[in-house]
């Protein structure tokens, strides 16, 4: 017998194709989840040096009305 493509029942195969498609849909929702985390954290970065800079234009600010 020739060493081809492994033939599956027709259950078999719509089990695989689910099965593929339910891994595929698990991926994309753990990828839409990183990406959502990468955005929030870049924000939370943006803050918090807007933050620092804020915070050292005021001191700046004060220290020349002393």
């Amino acid at each position: 017998m020739g060493k081809g493509k492994k033939h599956y029942s027709g259950k078999e195969l719509i089990y695989r194709q689910q099965l593929a498609r339910q891994q595929a849909e698990a991926e994309e929702k753990t990828n839409n989840i990183r990406v959502r985390q990468l955005h929030q954290i870049n924000a939370s970065r943006r803050d918090i040096s807007w933050a620092k800079q804020k915070m050292r234009e005021d001191k700046n600010n004060d220290s020349v009305l002393d």
